[in-house]
C-alpha cells in the first residue's frame, strides 16, 4: 500500500553540469498536490558548485546585508505547464498511463512526454535543466540516467505499453476506421537488431527501423504503434500490426491508407488476409483508368455532387480484377514458382475536385504563356530551362512563316494533359458509396495534420540508443508525447473553426467580441504548435516570502491570449 502523503515540502539536491565542466548544485523544494497526483515545484536555490576534486561544495557569496531579515523567492513557469496539465487531463492520457504502470513509473513517462511536447526540438538530456523552472509529475526529479533507465525497463517489459494501447483503444469504437502512418527512423548503430537497410524515407542511405503508428479517425488519436525491421515491406508490417489490434478489442477495423501503399501486390496482400481497406490509388494505372474513363463525361451531374462539399463530385464502380502472383513455396500440389491467378471484387470511387482542377489548369496555362512570351521576345530555345524547353516542345506549335516566328498553343496536347486534373480514385474491398469513402479518407487527411512523430519532433529523427530494449522504451515515451500533440492539434483546430464565424446578424458580426475573435484567428493562423508553446512559456509566477508576509504575482497576459486559453478550456470563463 502506497505511503500516505505527509503534506510537508520535500527538499533535494540536483546537480547541473555546465559547458565548461563546472557542476552547480541546486536545492529544489517540492510539495505534493493530492489533486494533481504529483509534486509541484516550490522553489530552487543555488547552493554553490563542486570543487575540482568533487569532495567539497564551494558556496556562493552571500548577498545578505548584516542585520536584515531573511527573504526567500522563487519563480516558476506556469503558462506552458497549465496547458500541459489540461491536455493530460482532458485527453485522459495521464489517467491511462497511471492505470498502466505503478505511480512512479507513470509519473516518469508523463514527465518525459510533457517535456517533449513543450520542447520538440530538444534531446532528452535537456530535461534536467527544464524541470528546474517547470513543474513535472515525478516528485524525485528527472536526470538523464533516470530517463534512459526508464526506457530500458519499458523495453524489457512491454506490459506497460500494451496496457496503455488497450486503454487508448477503449476510447475508440470497436469497429473504428484506423489510419496507418508508416515512417522510418535512421540509425548509425550496428548493435540494434531491427536496424536494417531497406527503403529509407529520409533518403539518407542509412539503415533504419520502421515505425507503424495506428490512429483512430473518430478522435484523431494514436492508439498503438508497432516497431518493425527496416527491410520489411509495408504491407507485411501493417498485417503484423493488425494482430496487435485484435487483442485491443478492435474488431476488424477499416484501414485507411494513403497512396504510398498503392500497388497490386499490397492490395492482394490485404485481400488474402481478409483485411478491410480504403486506399488512394493511382488513377492512370493501366488497370484502373480503362474502368473509369467511360465515367468521365458524366461526372458533373447534380446527383454526383458531394452533400458536404458541392465542389466535389463522386461516383462508384464495382469491378472484378484478376491478380497474378508467383508462388513462393510448394504446397498442396502447387509448385514454387508457379503463376497463380485470383479474382477479387473491388470498389473504385472516382472523385473530381473542381476547385483543384481549376487551380491546376490556371497554373499550367500561366507557365505555358510565360514560355510562349519568352520565345516571342526573341529568347532562344536553347536558353530556356529544361522544364521550359519540355513545355515548349509539348504544348506549343512553333513555325517559321515567311521568315517570321509564329507560335500558337497546341490545344489538343493541353486538353489531353489536363483532362484528369482534379481527379483521384479511392479503392476499397468494403462495400460503401463514394460519399462515405470520401468522408473516411478526408478524416485521414485531417489526422495527418498531427503526424509529427516521424522525423522532426520529440527527438525522433535519429535513434540515440544502443540497445533494442532502450529503443522500444524510447518509442513508447515518444508515442505518449505524440498523443499530447495530436490532442492539442485537434483542439487547436476546433478553436480556429469556432472563431469569427459570421451569421449575417450585424449585432454579432460587428460586435467587439467578433472583432476580438478575428484578431485571435489571424494570430493563430501564423502560429505553429511549437511557436504557441514558446509564446506561453514566457508566463511565469513569482513568489516572495519576507518578514512582512508573502507576495505572489504572474506575468501579465494580453486579452488575446486570455481569450485563446479560455476558448481552449485551460482558463474557465
Amino acid at each position: 500500500m502506497p505511503r500516505k502523503a505527509s503534506g510537508e515540502p520535500k527538499t533535494k539536491r540536483i546537480e547541473r553540469r555546465q559547458a565548461n565542466g563546472d557542476i552547480y548544485v541546486y536545492e529544489v523544494t517540492t510539495l505534493y498536490n493530492p489533486q494533481k497526483r504529483y509534486n509541484e515545484h516550490v522553489s530552487s536555490k543555488l547552493l554553490g558548485k563542486k570543487s575540482s576534486t568533487g569532495a567539497e561544495l564551494l558556496p556562493t557569496r552571500s548577498r545578505k546585508v548584516p542585520g536584515t531579515a531573511a527573504v526567500t523567492a522563487s519563480r516558476k513557469t506556469v503558462g506552458v505547464t497549465d496547458i500541459l496539465e489540461w491536455i493530460g487531463k482532458e485527453s485522459c492520457i495521464d489517467d491511462d498511463v497511471l492505470s498502466s504502470a505503478d505511480k512512479g513509473t507513470a509519473q516518469k513517462i508523463i514527465s518525459i512526454a510533457r517535456f517533449w511536447m513543450a520542447n520538440p526540438d530538444k534531446t532528452i538530456r535537456r530535461i534536467e535543466e527544464w524541470q528546474i523552472s517547470h513543474a513535472i509529475p515525478y516528485q524525485e526529479g528527472m536526470s538523464e540516467d533516470t530517463c534512459y533507465l526508464l526506457m530500458k525497463q519499458l523495453g524489457q517489459d512491454i506490459t506497460v505499453s500494451q496496457k496503455y494501447f488497450g486503454y487508448r483503444a477503449s476510447h475508440a469504437p470497436s469497429r473504428a476506421s484506423v489510419a496507418v502512418d508508416s515512417t522510418t527512423v535512421s540509425s548509425y548503430s550496428e548493435l540494434l537488431n531491427d536496424v536494417r537497410f531497406g527503403y529509407n524515407k529520409d533518403g539518407n542511405g542509412l539503415a533504419a527501423v520502421k515505425m507503424l503508428t495506428l490512429f483512430s479517425l473518430s478522435d484523431h488519436q494514436p492508439i498503438a504503434f508497432s516497431r518493425q525491421p527496416g527491410n520489411i515491406p509495408d504491407v507485411v508490417s501493417v498485417l503484423n500490426a493488425l494482430k496487435q489490434l485484435s487483442v485491443l478489442g478492435m474488431d476488424k477495423p477499416l484501414l485507411v491508407l494513403d497512396g504510398g501503399f498503392f500497388s497490386e501486390e499490397n492490395i492482394l496482400g490485404f485481400l488474402q488476409a481478409h483485411t478491410k481497406f480504403l486506399m488512394r490509388g493511382q488513377l492512370d494505372s493501366k488497370w484502373i483508368l480503362p474502368e473509369l474513363e467511360p465515367l468521365l463525361p458524366e461526372m458533373e451531374v447534380p446527383s454526383h455532387a458531394c452533400p458536404e462539399d458541392p465542389s466535389k463530385y463522386c461516383v462508384t464502380k464495382k469491378i472484378t480484377h484478376l491478380f497474378s502472383y508467383e508462388r513462393k513455396r510448394t504446397r498442396n500440389g502447387i509448385q514454387k514458382g508457379d503463376i497463380i491467378t485470383e479474382e477479387h471484387r473491388l470498389y473504385l470511387h472516382l472523385v473530381l475536385d473542381t476547385d483543384k482542377a481549376r487551380i491546376d489548369r490556371a497554373l499550367l496555362m500561366k507557365d505555358i504563356q510565360h514560355v510562349k512570351k519568352q520565345l516571342e521576345e526573341g529568347v532562344e530555345l536553347s536558353l530556356l530551362t529544361k522544364a521550359e524547353a519540355r513545355m515548349a516542345e509539348r504544348y506549343l506549335i512553333i513555325r517559321n512563316v515567311r521568315g517570321r516566328l509564329v507560335i500558337t498553343l497546341n490545344d489538343k496536347a493541353i486538353m489531353k494533359a489536363t483532362r484528369l486534373y482534379g481527379y483521384f480514385v479511392l479503392i476499397s474491398n468494403e462495400k460503401m458509396n463514394a460519399f462515405s469513402a470520401l468522408r473516411e479518407y478526408r478524416l485521414r487527411e485531417k489526422t495527418e495534420e498531427g503526424f509529427r512523430l516521424d522525423k522532426q519532433y520529440n527527438d525522433a529523427h535519429v535513434t540515440r540508443t544502443k540497445s533494442t530494449e532502450s529503443l522500444e522504451g524510447r518509442f513508447f515515451c515518444q508515442f505518449v508525447a505524440y498523443g499530447y500533440e495530436a490532442f492539442f492539434q485537434k483542439e487547436l483546430n476546433r478553436v480556429k473553426s469556432s472563431l469569427a464565424v459570421p451569421n449575417g446578424d450585424p449585432a454579432h458580426d460587428k460586435s467587439d467580441v467578433f472583432k476580438k475573435e478575428k484578431v485571435l484567428l489571424n494570430w493563430l493562423k501564423g502560429m505553429s504548435v511549437a511557436k504557441l508553446f514558446d509564446w506561453f512559456d514566457a508566463i511565469q509566477e513569482t513568489t516572495v516570502d519576507s518578514p512582512v508576509g508573502r507576495a505572489r504575482w504572474r506575468t501579465e497576459t494580453i486579452e488575446r491570449d486570455r481569450l485563446f486559453l479560455t476558448r481552449l478550456g485551460v482558463l474557465k470563463s
